[in-house]
């Protein structure tokens, strides 16, 4: 069977953007920005994984001078993104591969595209974000939010499916990883956070290795 991220980088990534662009265009709030600047966080090298066309990239560019990456698998969006906003560096792509070095951003955005990644590769994709964010970073993660780890059919192609569950949990097994913002929120506007299939969140993730592993407090 065809892995869903091979979908998405030959079609459905395309697809998925012409039926949002529209939206994308005239969002006017967008909670990852808000947040940032509430937590008074001043990042200078970004990742978006999921990053549409960058405006959101190229937002927090304008506001903190950050030199800002992004990956999506719409080749659409990429190209239309470059010629959009010529100062950030974009490219098609999936989270379970970053080409980037090695502890090279200090802000690392999963775009609301967890949910449809295949099942087999998210230990990979914790993995590979794991390794590009430095010490002292942090990651921010919006997707779906519900009760409990559940899949639902996705209604524009058979076989494929969207996967809701808390996706921090990717990362705050480890101690490493502290959440130091957790807001949750309806998936459109019109909807209600207390169903839980219509659940989103965003959780905001610090990576701190020396906090993480204090001294044996119980060595005499």
């Amino acid at each position: 069977m065809k892995k869903q991220k091979d979908i998405f980088l030959s079609s459905e990534g395309n697809a998925w953007f012409e039926r949002n662009k529209k939206t994308i265009n005239e969002k006017e709030t967008d909670h990852i920005i808000n947040c940032i600047s509430e937590l008074d966080l001043k990042p200078k090298k970004i990742l978006e994984i999921g990053c549409s066309n960058g405006y959101r990239l190229d937002k927090l560019r304008q506001r903190y001078g950050a030199d800002c990456f992004g990956l999506d698998p719409s080749l659409e969006a990429i190209e239309q993104g470059r010629l959009a906003f010529d100062k950030i560096h974009l490219s098609q792509g999936t989270a379970d591969v970053l080409e980037f070095k090695a502890n090279e951003f200090d802000l690392v955005i999963i775009g609301f595209c967890l949910y449809l990644c295949d099942r087999n590769d998210l230990f990979k994709i914790a993995a590979e974000v794991d390794r590009v964010l430095a010490d002292k970073g942090y990651l921010a993660i919006l997707d779906f939010r519900p009760s409990f780890p559940y899949k639902n059919k996705y209604k524009y192609i058979e076989g494929v499916f969207s996967y809701k569950m808390d996706y921090t949990a990717l990362f705050n097994w480890n101690p490493a990883y502290i959440t130091v913002y957790n807001r949750l929120l309806p998936h459109e506007a019109s909807l209600s956070i207390d169903n839980p299939d219509d659940r989103i969140a965003l959780s905001i993730l610090l990576k701190n290795i020396g906090s993480g592993y204090p001294d044996n407090p119980f060595k005499l």
